[in-house]
């Protein structure tokens, strides 16, 4: 009966596995001068949402729904002073704007695949 190389070599051997811990430290390493630096924002959101009169529950609401740390900020003040819903819209619309100009300077050699190159700003 003829042997296979699959049968001869055995099963493929995996890479090493570090643990769960190490891999936690290796992040928090590399992300921890981000959550150093992020943390006074936090405090400062915090402390802004508490004193615009707002509870103190709208500085999660904010966190969880916008992701964009300088509308939060606005969206602050035209909470607080009951701005119409077209205000908002208009200000977050003009606040994400410039994230335009982000995608123009994307190197268009990366887009690959046919359903991508419609979505690629073109040049």
């Amino acid at each position: 009966m003829p042997s296979t190389p699959a049968a001869v070599a055995g099963p493929p051997r995996s890479a090493p596995v570090s643990p769960p811990r190490s891999e936690a430290l290796a992040a928090l390493k590399v992300s921890g001068s981000v959550g150093l630096a992020i943390f006074p924002i936090g405090i400062a959101f915090g402390m802004l949402v508490a004193h615009s009169g707002l509870a103190w529950w709208w500085a999660s609401v904010f966190s969880c729904v916008i992701f964009a740390g300088s509308l939060e900020f606005l969206l602050i003040g035209l909470t607080a002073a009951a701005a119409p819903l077209a205000q908002i819209a208009v200000t977050a619309f003009l606040v994400n704007v410039r994230h335009v100009f982000y995608a123009l300077s994307f190197p268009l050699h990366r887009v690959e695949g046919r359903p991508a190159r419609p979505t690629a700003p073109s040049r």
